[in-house]
């Protein structure tokens, strides 16, 4: 009887500590894989035991162990399952803690494999590589620019169709209905509302056409310009661009919940600043990023006539990094985060409406989400793939099919818990609003009484909820299904409380063949039926909701106007040149050489 009661009792303890648990956890943000991740999903892309202990360096997987990265020289491209593997390991050696060759404090993307890009200069335009040494801590910022491929900020009108936005002159010209030029004098809305154009005499200038500048796709670029306090966009014939309240504009800011801006970090790995320099010097082939074995040895070769110390990775080719922070103060569960230490800005708030930057601090941050762009075998145009911490942003309503085949929906994410989404029951009202502007060292809050954010992952896997994703996955389901497959693998072979489980791959996206991108998404670069050589394909409509927030388009993206991925802004005419591709590389400095011949680790 006694041995009873003890036994009794015990299970009632244990059950009291798992409800316990399991209260404390829902109230935190990490919860259970289940209410993220559908667990009966087919299991169409996994990693074999056997292959997922061969990723981590000890050949066995170990809590937060040190993963190696994917070989890009030998990847082997096959099917799409390939690029999401990839995207896995990548992911999982960048956030590995560091240790042996790269060091022994912080992860790999904070060691000397990686490089922070900076700003641009204000004057020059230019951008330095700021090497990652030791007692030196990173710098992030507040606001990410979303460029098109004329390197212009983006606007979506309200059929979520993206045009770049041509900037107002001083001396701004459009055309008549003569096509003759015309200086404009103002631009004034009547009495109905209809916006008209006036030279500089007050007369009126009928049917007004913009002039654009742009080369690349002038067609879909607008033209800026200024009413009163607000602005009004013309497209190349003319028609007047309507778009959603706050969606105009790229340079953009956002805020948690827990009241942090997100600040961010671009960097770019060593075999990507050495390419680059010996690119710069014309001693390197600079007509493509290296996928192949003889394009990586060159790179080593040149590195050593620098004096640079031999990248100790040179077969994860060219990386660059986009990452997304914000500060652990009051942030729930912040175990559940890989953090850092970094210099953020800091803003004078006294005008709740403007807040200008006046210094810097040292703050710790919790990752939020990752772009990682790599060049592989095969694929110059780079595999583009992003991750974000599970309790983001809620997903809009998506498919996927189970195990037995069967199609099944997945409702609009809802309850509380977002860190960018205070309201995420409501799943019809206005998600992505955009509240906060940068304007050089200015951030522009437009109502400081809408302290919530709503940001929302329209696209929760990176497909479209009505169209052909690829030609491996005929509908939207399988292609969700892949990605969900492979969350499920990794997550469920990371050992312990391995605070990678608490990230997502959200999809990855490449052309078919390598071939240069031409800013479509599959199908529609199809011509009589052809493969479309150039069309974004794999989860194709990708965006991260911590970095594209206010440039997503509908999720029914059914036309080839409204459908926006990773190359409807990173491509110039079909071109695989690194500068077709990153918006970054042209403007980078090169390197300097080592004089010290060595890389300094402790």
């Amino acid at each position: 009887m006694k041995k009873l009661n003890i036994k009794t009792a015990a299970i009632l303890m244990a059950a009291l500590i798992i409800i316990f648990l399991g209260c404390k956890k829902k109230d935190l943000l990490a919860t259970a894989d289940s209410e993220y991740l559908p667990q009966d999903v087919k299991q169409s892309c996994i990693v074999s035991d056997t292959e997922f202990n061969s990723w981590f360096k000890t050949g066995k997987v170990t809590e937060n162990g040190l993963v190696e990265p994917a070989n890009s020289v030998a990847f082997p491209h096959n099917n799409n399952c390939d690029f999401y593997k990839w995207s896995q390991q990548m992911f999982l050696w960048i956030t590995s803690p560091s240790s042996g060759s790269y060091g022994n404090k912080g992860t790999i993307l904070e060691s000397p494999v990686f490089y922070n890009v900076s700003p641009q200069d204000p004057i020059t335009g230019k951008r330095t590589l700021e090497a990652h040494k030791p007692n030196v801590l990173l710098s992030a910022v507040s606001n990410i620019n979303q460029s098109g491929p004329n390197r212009l900020p983006v606007l979506i009108d309200k059929s979520g169709k993206m045009f770049e936005i041509e900037a107002q002159k001083s001396d701004e010209k459009v055309k008549n209905e003569l096509n003759n030029l015309v200086q404009v004098g103002s631009v004034k809305a009547n009495a109905n509302g209809v916006h008209m154009f006036f030279d500089l005499k007050g007369k009126i200038i009928k049917s007004p056409k913009p002039v654009i500048e742009s080369e690349i796709k002038p067609s879909d670029v607008v033209q800026q310009f200024k009413v009163g306090n607000k602005f009004i966009f013309l497209d190349s014939n003319g028609n007047e661009v309507q778009s959603e309240q706050g969606q105009a504009g790229s340079h953009g800011a956002l805020m948690g919940e827990n009241k942090s801006l997100v600040y961010y970090i671009t960097m770019v790995n060593d075999v990507y600043a050495y390419f680059l320099t010996g690119v710069n010097e014309g001693k390197l082939n600079g007509n493509q990023f290296p996928t192949t074995a003889s394009a990586r040895d060159s790179i080593v070769a040149y590195a050593k006539t620098k004096g640079w110390a031999a990248p100790p990775d040179p077969n994860a080719l060219a990386i660059e990094l986009k990452t997304s922070w914000v500060e652990v103060t009051d942030l729930p569960n912040v175990e559940s985060y890989v953090t850092i230490k970094a210099i953020i800005p800091t803003y004078d708030k006294s005008n709740p409406n403007k807040w200008v930057e006046n210094g810097q601090r040292t703050a710790k941050l919790a990752l939020v989400g990752m772009h990682i762009v790599g060049s592989v075998a095969g694929h110059p145009e780079m595999i583009w793939a992003t991750f974000e911490h599970e309790k983001n942003t809620p997903n809009t309503a998506y498919s996927y099919v189970d195990k037995n085949n069967n199609v099944k929906q997945v409702p609009a994410d809802t309850g509380k818990g977002w860190l960018f989404n205070a309201n995420a029951n409501d799943t019809t009202g206005a998600q992505n609003i955009q509240n906060m502007t940068v304007s050089g060292d200015t951030i522009l809050v437009k109502n400081a009484s809408l302290a919530s954010p709503t940001a929302r992952r329209i696209m929760a896997w990176g497909v479209a909820s009505n169209t052909v994703p690829n030609g491996e996955d005929k509908t939207p389901a399988d292609s969700n299904s892949e990605v969900i497959s492979i969350n499920n693998a990794v997550r469920s072979m990371l050992v312990g409380n391995d605070v990678r489980k608490n990230y997502l791959l959200i999809g990855a996206t490449w052309t078919f063949g390598g071939a240069g991108p031409n800013g479509n998404v599959y199908p529609y670069g199809a011509v009589n039926d052809s493969i479309p050589h150039g069309d974004a394909i794999g989860t194709g409509q990708l965006s991260n909701s911590t970095m594209e927030t206010y440039v997503q388009s509908p999720s029914s993206a059914s036309t080839e106007q409204n459908a926006i991925s990773c190359f409807s802004c990173h491509n110039d005419n079909n071109g695989i040149k690194p500068s077709d591709l990153s918006h970054v590389f042209e403007d980078i400095i090169s390197l300097p050489p080592n004089t010290e011949n060595k890389r300094i680790l402790k």
